[in-house]
């Protein structure tokens, strides 16, 4: 399929845009970790797509995509290349890195000596008739580590931890010769980071690049998880377009909805003299003021615009999308 430029992104640029060297696999019964989190409804009507019902891509669709690859790239040519030498600039003993080994394909059973590096491994395992493929970012002494190239919006507020944790609980599943530990470290790198804000926003993340610890569930936790998602897939696998269940409001990346009190019912055009996320609250506030007017400003769903299945969706119709 070709691409769109309608943004006109210049040529140099442009080409590395439209480079994708991912190691996609066309069998039809492999399914990725990240596309099986996927909500049901999209699986289900990604399969139904067309050629003419497929969106066709733009470059600059894959601005986030190909930057986070960027970063994954350079840090595996780091760790690839350089690790000894990097190591030493941060003070690690010798006896400390004569023992790391960067993918290794004969560390036996037992051995607590050698300290296993593995990067961008794909694995896969089979399971009720598919096979579930995962390719993990960084795996060090069993540990797994993930980068996430993302805003400060998901460390302030840990919305997408729950998907940290599947994500990581399928690697782990699917690598369990190599991931051994029972959390994943999520290394995130925020994209809209601004040290200004680090004294003045609650909550705000003291630095670019911050790691956050979260917790894996168990192998038989999540074939549970596993076996629940398929169930869902089989059982509405033959419904129609709009049988299908809709989108939750967590898949749709749906904000809160927000009531803004305007202390005069006439100047409500402007900046709200309160905003509050409980009804109730901005209730009694007008209460308290005894005067005011209370508007509503229902949460902005943001998901639709970046689904694949948005041309042939119609619960995307119930939506404006910007």
């Amino acid at each position: 399929m070709k691409l769109t430029n309608n943004s006109g992104i210049s040529l140099p640029m442009a080409v590395w845009l439209a480079t994708d060297e991912y190691d996609y696999d066309p069998d039809p019964r492999t399914i990725s970790a990240t596309s099986l989190m996927k909500p049901v409804r999209q699986i289900l009507l990604k399969e139904r797509l067309t050629a003419e019902t497929r969106r066709q891509p733009d470059v600059s669709d894959f601005i986030a995509s190909r930057s986070g690859t960027a970063i994954h790239d350079s840090l595996e040519k780091a760790w690839t290349e350089n690790y000894a030498k990097a190591m030493r600039l941060l003070g690690h003993p010798e006896d400390i890195i004569e023992r790391v080994a960067i993918n290794p394909t004969d560390l036996a059973p037992g051995d607590n000596y050698t300290i296993p590096v593995y990067l961008e491994q794909r694995g896969k395992r089979d399971f009720r008739g598919y096979r579930i493929s995962g390719k993990f970012d960084l795996c060090i002494n069993g540990e797994l580590n993930d980068i996430k190239t993302t805003s400060t919006y998901a460390w302030k507020t840990g919305n997408k931890d729950e998907d940290y944790k599947m994500q990581g609980s399928i690697y782990k599943w699917i690598h369990r010769d190599k991931i051994t530990s029972d959390h994943i470290n999520i290394q995130f790198w925020f994209t809209d980071w601004q040290k200004g804000k680090v004294k003045t926003e609650e909550g705000y993340p003291p630095s670019r690049l911050m790691e956050r610890r979260v917790e894996l569930m168990s192998i038989k936790e999540t074939e549970i998880w596993l076996n629940q998602k398929f169930d869902e897939l089989e059982k509405h696998a033959d419904l129609t377009e709009t049988q299908l269940p809709h989108c939750t409001d967590e898949e749709l990346w749906r904000s809160e909805t927000v009531y803004k009190y305007f202390s005069n019912p006439a100047k409500t055009s402007g900046r709200a003299t309160r905003r509050f996320t409980d009804l109730a609250e901005a209730q009694a506030h007008k209460a308290e003021k005894g005067k005011g007017v209370i508007l509503t400003f229902p949460g902005q769903v943001k998901a639709c615009s970046y689904c694949p299945v948005f041309g042939i969706c119609s619960q995307k119709d119930q939506y404006e999308h910007g």
